[in-house]
């Protein structure tokens, strides 16, 4: 029988219901993604501003003393940055990082122009605000990337290579050159593979939270097999195009109130779940088994005969009788069903057919319980149940 299904895939990605836990679970885990992509990008434009700093220490402090300062200043203000992320104000230090590192780069191409690439590194820095921010910070994202690449535009318009205040040697500028356009390719790509890892996970906390509420609405809780509302949905569709080659059985326990009268509502959930068990077992994939309420069950079976119907009912029936469950001091009780099935054949309504099977199973419980009794009339189609 078709169980619900617990898992579906969907666009390449293996979805699963995720309860209200498993859903904060992921959100923080998508936060600690932030977080750690957060002091990666402090961490490394530390690195790139001492990188900075020690160029225009080491070459001609005199001649480059505001590179020095900026990229000495940033570092410190960076490293200071980066200790508050572990205070919980790591969106907060993105930001002001991001923000000093585009407006130092465009200090950098004041100085020396854009023959060294600097302003390359803009493009990486114009898809943080996607790694830094959330998702419904959509204005604030659009706006920091769009301030990015204006810095961009007026770098290269206002100070073209050539055209610094104080160029850095052609040997050297080509070397950092090379540095800038690697970092600028890192930068991205590893924004990208941050967010790619965002967006798969923010989807799997969407779709799971959307199957797990479909999950809730269309199976019974205690014993995870279809509630009402799918059986009812699919006898509709059946009614609507005429169709009539499908068997409706109701399997009730035996004795079951007083189970619960004598042993507890405990001992009554077990013994439903193991029945409901059995059956998810012993019917075919395309069969529907539902719990109809309390401790009654209903299957749908489309596509059998009504000669192979009962013998296959016979086979449920006997396979509970052969089970038993522990209740209280080790006392084990027998298991016993009653089974009513009626055949549904064009021209009779499925609510029909369920008053047939629910007539059918009142004359088991009557001819003395643990029975099986079918009404309807042949009507081969070829399928067989499975016993």
């Amino acid at each position: 029988m078709r169980r619900w299904r617990l898992r579906r895939r969907q666009g390449g990605l293996r979805v699963s219901p995720l309860t209200p836990a498993q859903v904060q679970a992921l959100r923080h885990r998508d936060a600690q993604l932030t977080l750690w992509a957060t002091r990666f990008f402090i961490a490394g434009a530390t690195m790139a501003a001492l990188v900075v700093g020690g160029v225009a220490v080491g070459y001609d402090l005199d001649k480059y003393l505001t590179l020095a300062v900026l990229g000495i200043g940033n570092a410190a203000v960076y490293l200071i940055a980066l200790t508050t992320t572990f205070r919980g104000y790591a969106k907060q230090a993105g930001l002001l990082v991001l923000m000093m590192s585009v407006l130092t780069i465009l200090a950098i191409c004041s100085v020396i122009s854009t023959g060294t690439s600097t302003e390359s590194v803009l493009f990486g820095l114009a898809v943080m605000p996607f790694v830094l921010l959330r998702s419904d910070d959509m204005v604030a994202r659009l706006s920091l990337s769009g301030f990015t690449l204006a810095i961009y535009l007026t770098c290269e318009l206002a100070w073209p290579a050539g055209h610094g205040s104080n160029e850095l040697p052609t040997e050297l500028a080509s070397a950092l050159a090379m540095f800038n356009r690697f970092v600028a390719a890192f930068l991205t790509m590893a924004a990208i593979v941050v967010l790619q890892a965002k967006l798969r996970l923010n989807r799997q906390i969407l779709e799971g939270a959307a199957r797990y509420g479909e999950l809730r609405a269309t199976t019974d809780e205690l014993t995870g097999v279809y509630n009402r509302r799918p059986v009812i949905a699919q006898l509709q569709e059946y009614a609507e195009r005429g169709r009539g080659n499908y068997a409706i059985a109701l399997i009730d326990l035996d004795e079951f109130k007083s189970i619960n009268d004598h042993h507890g509502h405990d001992c009554g959930d077990a013994m439903i779940k193991l029945v409901a068990d059995a059956l998810t077992s012993h019917f075919r994939s395309s069969d529907m088994v539902s719990r109809w309420g309390g401790d009654e069950f209903l299957v749908l079976m489309p596509g059998i005969r009504h000669a192979d119907l009962e013998p296959v009912l016979e086979r449920l029936r006997a396979h509970i009788a052969s089970l038993s469950l522990e209740c209280g001091k080790g006392q084990d009780h027998a298991i016993t069903v009653s089974i009513g099935a009626a055949m549904g054949v064009t021209g009779r309504s499925p609510d029909e057919c369920i008053a047939a099977a629910d007539h059918a199973l009142y004359r088991a419980k009557e001819g003395g319980r643990n029975r099986v009794v079918t009404v309807g009339t042949s009507s081969p189609t070829g399928a067989l149940g499975r016993g």
